[in-house]
């Protein structure tokens, strides 16, 4: 045999040989997971975050400088861009040491030039972001080298962890392709990337191959390949087709439909009872006078049965609340209570100026669960005791603009939900002050204090005394109601047998989906 004729004949037996052999690389993940949502998210682009239903889709394009422990509901470093974070001697900033090893999706590292550009870019005006009021508290942020920066606080600010949630994106890009551009794709450097975005129908997002996370000690990374949330506003075409295998995991189910989605075999339910939650009334007082009038706003108090509410419309899934504070949150005392009193409801109507047969507006929106029957039910409350309701429906989006611009159109009342937290000073910055953006009662008699009170509990470090503040600000909010806070709720959430994934502890949204595991 020739020498070319042996050496093709090598050739072919090696061939043969790898052909037949187990492929050992590794794979990468495969199949889809797909998530009901109720509402569209507005945009994807962190810096222009509008309401906060967009978040559950965002901060899985993102990390951030804090991320939550998945078995205590705790606020850690630990699997966020920080490796460390230290208060500085003045007791008001904050230094940050950044860990290596992040990479935005386009391959570029994740640097404190990136934070800076971050947060600046979500208090700039024209963003309009959500979150420029609480995050003004910072007055400047330095930067050290690519991994050290210090957030520079006017005063010492409490509430500083509140303020580490947002999504980190890659400034290097955003100055390639400008604000039009990262609407169109956003860039982040968390457990998935964008890939692609129909308005009003999906956002599909891909795992980015990068991205690696430790739980209980041990490196894990996302176990399928594609993220596909799906806008779906009415909740039972949501659970037909999560019966159907349209969805894998939907959340905020009602009660009733639980029910129904226990007796499928196919489909587990689940339930979490620490997830904020806070509904209730907000009137306008500014717009319609007539709830400056202690008398008539507490009425709303005595008059609504909370608990008729809870067990009846909801089943028994959540509970009675009389705070403006989720039951999760620091300052939140069960003592506070308003008893059922209808009597002394009607006695309250009767010493105020309100005269018999005027309409009162109460506008909802579907942001509340089974919100016309909650809103029907408070009509036949406060008609129990002389006061006539006229419900009014509108579109979230519309009832929000409405509450911004204090719009007479929104009506005296508003049916609305708060997701809530663990520290109360983002929603009170928001709303309290006579400046915010949602304080639809800027006259009060005591808003000096109030002002005072709200800038005063977010600077004061000492929890002790933190909590006072906060006590203050209750009894200023009982002396003037604006409104009763009505219940809470448990969160109720469902998957397809093929995955498995548990609600964060003390979360708001479904967060950390990269945590899905394929069962099947």
């Amino acid at each position: 045999m020739n020498k070319k004729l042996l050496c093709l004949s090598i050739i072919c037996l090696l061939s043969l040989f790898f052909a037949f052999q187990p492929i050992t690389a590794a794979a990468g993940p495969t199949g889809t997971v797909k998530v009901g949502l109720m509402y569209d998210p507005s945009t994807l682009n962190m810096l222009e975050l509008r309401t906060g239903v967009e978040l559950p889709v965002i901060l899985h394009l993102h990390e951030a400088l804090q991320a939550t422990d998945a078995f205590t509901g705790e606020r850690t470093f630990e699997n966020s861009l920080t490796e460390e974070a230290t208060v500085l001697e003045n007791g008001k900033d904050i230094r940050f040491k950044l860990s290596k090893g992040h990479f935005f999706h386009t391959g570029d590292p994740v640097t404190a030039h990136d934070v800076k550009f971050t947060y600046e870019q979500c208090v700039n005006p024209k963003n309009a972001n959500l979150m420029a009021g609480p995050l003004d508290e910072i007055e400047k942020i330095e930067v050290l080298d690519d991994y050290n920066l210090i957030f520079r606080f006017y005063e010492p600010y409490a509430a500083w962890r509140e303020l580490l949630w947002i999504g980190i994106t890659s400034k290097k890009y955003f100055d390639k392709v400008g604000m039009e551009g990262f609407r169109k794709h956003p860039v982040g450097s968390g457990p998935f990337r964008f890939v692609s975005r129909n308005i009003g129908e999906n956002v599909i997002l891909e795992a980015y191959d990068k991205y690696r996370w430790r739980e209980k000690g041990k490196e894990r990374k996302v176990e399928f390949k594609t993220l596909e949330f799906i806008t779906v506003p009415d909740e039972i075409s949501r659970m037909a087709m999560l019966e159907t295998g349209e969805l894998d995991l939907i959340s905020d189910i009602l009660p009733h439909q639980a029910k129904r989605l226990e007796k499928n075999k196919n489909i587990i339910v689940k339930r979490e009872s620490t997830a904020p939650s806070m509904y209730g009334l907000s009137s306008k007082p500014d717009n319609y006078p007539i709830f400056k009038e202690a008398d008539f706003a507490l009425a709303f108090s005595y008059a609504i049965n909370r608990q008729e509410l809870v067990d009846k419309i909801f089943l028994g899934e959540g509970y009675p609340m009389y705070m403006f504070a989720s039951r999760s949150e620091l300052g939140y005392d069960p003592n506070i209570k308003y008893e059922f009193n209808p009597d002394k409801a009607r006695e309250l109507v009767k010493k105020s100026s309100y005269k018999p047969g005027t309409p009162i507006i109460l506008t909802y929106t579907s942001a509340v669960p089974n919100a016309a029957l909650v809103a029907a039910a408070i009509q036949n409350y406060m008609q129990n005791v002389g006061v006539t309701i006229t419900l009014q429906q509108l579109e979230a989006g519309v009832q929000a603009t409405y509450s911004r611009t204090r719009d007479k159109k929104e009506g005296h009342l508003t049916l609305y939900a708060w997701a809530g937290g663990r520290d109360p000073s983002t929603r009170l910055i928001l709303t309290m002050p006579k400046t915010s953006i949602y304080n639809a009662w800027a006259t009060r008699k005591k808003q000096d204090q109030m002002d005072k009170l709200v800038m005063a509990q977010a600077r004061e470090t000492n929890q002790e005394k933190r909590l006072a503040l906060l006590k203050e600000i209750h009894q200023l909010l009982r002396e003037e109601p604006s409104g009763p806070i009505l219940f809470g709720l448990n969160q109720i959430y469902a998957m397809r047998d093929r995955i498995d994934y548990s609600w964060l502890p003390n979360e708001a949204f479904l967060f950390y989906l990269n945590r899905i595991k394929i069962v099947k």
